[in-house]
């Protein structure tokens, strides 16, 4: 019966009109209005006004004096009045919204009396103990702390140093990946003004999209804030299991703003390199960092409507020098290396330098916003995020390995992403928030340089490496993602519900066939000279056509559809004690099958069954998610003379996996690509060998 009702429920809530995304975009105001006897008064008006753009937001005191204002834009300064016949005007001003924050405040108002006017009472922001009170564990980065906390790579990293539970990992001339208590970076969510912008594929080492690049997915100049959510009780949040990262990009608001900026760095303002032995500390390589840019805000129509715009330009550069010694047997002014070169002329290619290959990140970035004040009630957001980033990934030569500058990569990635954001309040404080967003994200790795099969020749203690980096022959990655956001809140008594569902469509193109121009390794440059067999050489292929590098049919397509429903309850048991309880369902579909092994599962399963327990796996069959049901309960105590806030709770969280899992699943069926490896060849020449692989 149980389940039944479960299952009842889920149906229930999936079948709302209300499509939802669970990400933070907004802040909440929220407290109580009481006489100074301590009576609740029921029916006053509460008028929030954002003073930078006019913007008002208006709602009652409900049963008990409560009231909530939700959907209003992070940031201020706000100021709150509140009013109620025959009482004074009470009013609270210079208040600041986290982004994700409910920032709670209460009202005592006197009887009016004749020439008192007015009472002013001025929050003191030092003071604040009022976050968000539905518990949980997170930490809002807002516009105040941006601006004074120190960045030298001008990064999302550099912000979320911040957070207690965050460990940056160590970059390697890329961006860092960051965990979250403990959880592998893939687990996290990274939303900017509610769309997806974290690395669904995976492969990125920072879990961004444009990762691979070592470029930022937007720039720093147009993040206004930043919430960052570890364990939220909040049953509406979810799709993560290490961390929720929301940000929202600055708004223009009712004054015109313009700044240029440029920021410029290199080997000699940089310090020594960190060895731990000062007197082994050295000074880093030539290298150059610059960043150009622009931002520019302001009014469209006073008090209704403002536009907000950022660009920026990333221009890197890091010289790799080799001043070394090689260990090889062949002297490289010697006419063997001379011959070696000319040798790898005759096939028509151009191996390029090795003595110092510059390694370049080139990064464009736009950011774009409009808020649109639609009347009282309804308010519009349009933003448009876009970045081109093309890093010129190349191998660096070491006393045991010359490699040239043509054998490494162009790694180019395209990002645009979008979202129309519409916040409602109507009656008696109910509130709506739509949002749809969508990512499209190209990642299109591709070989420096002519394409070419992939060569190591042995030289004794060294060697010598050129050709298509054996990865890069075919390799592309496309991702789309689109969802829908809307959740609906009402208030009845000390209730705050919220209800809605949590939707998203994803589809994927990964085309990966490493070695598809050939790999060769030769056992000494002789060999290499004189035509000798290759002592090793491997290819891999499509075996749907005949087609080598990215526009073959063998790439693996998939998508898949996550849908939940939730629903929350935040009861304001006293001005100090807040409940929150919810529950949420989370269910993931993929919508196409992996190419089927009639071999493998005919004859090779029953083979392997004899020593393995494959449980029931099967070529041609992707995994089955089952519903995740997720209860959350949570509290927020506050001890206001103490300056003092204790939370806590429990719950059950599931998320996003990274899909270049399943991604594996149809790429590796065994008939789409195929593959020969062989060692000691002797069937051709490797000059044949080059041209007929």
């Amino acid at each position: 019966m149980l389940k039944q009702k479960l299952l009842q429920l889920a149906v229930a809530i999936l079948m709302l009109p209300a499509i939802v995304v669970a990400q933070n975009t907004t802040s909440t105001v929220s407290g109580t209005v009481k006489t100074n006897t301590g009576e609740p008064l029921i029916g006053a008006t509460i008028i929030a006004t954002h003073e930078p753009t006019g913007t008002q937001y208006k709602v009652q005191s409900r049963s008990g004096g409560f009231f909530n204002i939700s959907n209003m834009n992070p940031g201020g300064p706000y100021n709150v009045q509140v009013t109620f016949v025959n009482f004074q005007q009470g009013k609270r001003s210079d208040i600041y919204l986290g982004l994700g924050e409910t920032y709670k405040i209460s009202f005592t108002l006197d009887t009016k009396a004749e020439d008192l006017g007015e009472v002013t009472v001025q929050t003191s922001s030092k003071k604040r103990t009022d976050f968000s009170s539905k518990g949980g564990s997170e930490t809002f980065i807002t516009k105040e702390k941006m601006e004074n906390l120190p960045t030298v790579g001008r990064n999302l990293q550099d912000y979320l140093r911040f957070v207690p539970q965050a460990k940056i990992a160590s970059a390697d001339g890329n961006l860092a990946g960051v965990s979250f208590g403990g959880q592998n970076n893939r687990y996290n969510s990274f939303y900017v003004d509610g769309a997806a912008n974290n690395d669904q594929f995976g492969l990125a080492g920072s879990g961004t999209n444009g990762g691979q690049t070592g470029s930022s997915p937007i720039s720093i100049d147009a993040i206004d804030q930043i919430q960052v959510i570890l364990s939220p009780y909040d049953a509406s949040i979810g799709n993560f299991t290490g961390a929720g990262i929301n940000a929202t990009t600055k708004s223009g608001t009712n004054k015109f703003q313009a700044s240029l900026y440029t920021f410029y760095r290199n080997q000699d303002l940089t310090g020594k390199t960190p060895t731990g032995d000062k007197s082994a500390a050295t000074k880093l390589a030539d290298f150059s960092s610059k960043t150009y840019g622009f931002r520019i805000g302001g009014p469209i129509v006073k008090n209704k409507a403002f536009f907000f715009i950022n660009i920026d330009m990333v221009r890197d550069e890091r010289p790799q020098p080799w001043t070394g010694t090689y260990a090889g047997n062949t002297s490289l002014t010697s006419t063997t290396f001379t011959d070696l070169l000319n040798k790898i002329a005759s096939y028509g290619y151009n191996p390029g330098g090795y003595v110092n290959n510059v390694e370049e990140v080139k990064s464009d970035r736009l950011s774009a916003k409009i808020d649109w004040n639609l009347n009282t009630q309804h308010k519009l957001t349009l933003s448009y995020r876009y970045s081109k980033a093309d890093r010129f990934n190349v191998p660096t030569t070491s006393n045991t390995s010359i490699n040239f500058y043509n054998g490494g990569y162009l790694m180019p990635n395209k990002t645009h992403s979008g979202s129309a954001e519409l916040r409602s309040i109507f009656k008696k404080g109910q509130t709506n928030k739509l949002l749809l967003t969508f990512t499209r994200v190209v990642d299109d790795r591709n070989p420096i340089g002519k394409a070419f099969p992939r060569v190591t020749v042995t030289d004794g203690s060294g060697r010598f490496v050129f050709g298509t980096e054996n990865f890069s022959t075919a390799n592309l990655l496309e991702q789309t993602n689109f969802a829908l956001l809307d959740y609906y809140k009402f208030t009845k008594g000390k209730h705050n519900l919220t209800i809605g569902t949590d939707n998203e469509y994803t589809k994927a193109r990964n085309v990966f066939i490493r070695d598809n121009f050939g790999n060769y390794t030769f056992a000494s440059v002789s060999d290499f000279l004189n035509n000798a067999h290759p002592q090793r050489f491997s290819r891999s292929f499509s075996l749907l056509d005949n087609t080598t590098g990215d526009a073959t049919k063998a790439a693996a397509k998939f998508s898949f559809v996550r849908l939940a429903g939730f629903i929350n309850d935040e009861i304001s048991l006293s001005d100090n004690l807040t409940l929150n309880a919810g529950l949420r369902l989370d269910y993931t579909r993929f919508l196409q099958s992996p190419t089927k092994d009639e071999y493998f599962n005919d004859v090779a399963v029953p083979k392997i069954s004899q020593y393995y327990d494959l449980q029931g796996a099967r070529s041609g069959k992707i995994s089955s998610p089952k519903v995740s049901i997720s209860p959350r309960i949570g509290f927020t105590y506050k001890i206001p003379d103490e300056n003092i806030v204790i939370r806590g709770g429990a719950g059950l969280f599931a998320g996003r996996i990274p899909l270049v899992w399943p991604g594996g699943v149809f790429n590796n069926t065994g008939k789409s690509i195929g593959g020969v490896a062989l060692n000691s060849v002797a069937a051709t020449t490797a000059a044949n060998l080059f041209f007929n692989p």
